[in-house]
């Protein structure tokens, strides 16, 4: 218990301390203005990293994928019926430990169903916060 509280903290720590920032060049040259630092605009530059990206079959994922957005929106689609299908198992997984489980056993098997069914709210939840968010703002976020 202590390590998940430890984890949770470096977690946290690292998340508000490692910020990204723009990261401006430094102007150090003795022409103009006597080795005084300056701000330099930097232009954002474009990386098409679908041309890079290959399927197994060697498809470019261009191809296939009309936007990046495209590809993200799968993904998390993938994730979220991994993270539901991992939630069932825990729930079936701490049904049969209670059921066979005595003392300290079928305490566990408890927390893990608690665990398990507060994750299927939380998941849930994120779903249909992004259904109101898709009703309210009209964009399609991939979640239909």
């Amino acid at each position: 218990m202590m390590k998940n509280k430890l984890l949770l903290v470096v977690c946290l720590f690292l998340a508000f301390t490692l910020n990204v920032s723009p990261i401006f060049a430094a102007d150090t040259s003795d022409s103009g203005g006597g080795g005084v630092q300056s701000q330099v605009d930097v232009e954002a530059v474009e990386i098409p990293i679908s041309d890079k990206l290959v399927l197994k079959d060697g498809t470019p994922v261009k191809e296939v994928f009309n936007s990046t957005d495209d590809m993200i929106n799968l993904i998390v689609k993938v994730i979220f019926v991994a993270a539901g299908f991992f939630l069932f198992l825990m729930i079936v997984g701490a049904g049969f430990a209670m059921i066979a489980g005595q003392g300290k056993d079928k305490d566990k098997a408890k927390t893990t169903m608690t665990s398990a069914l507060i994750g299927l709210v939380i998941m849930l939840a994120a779903y249909w916060i992004m259904q109101i968010i898709q009703l309210l703002t009209g964009i399609n976020m991939g979640f239909n």
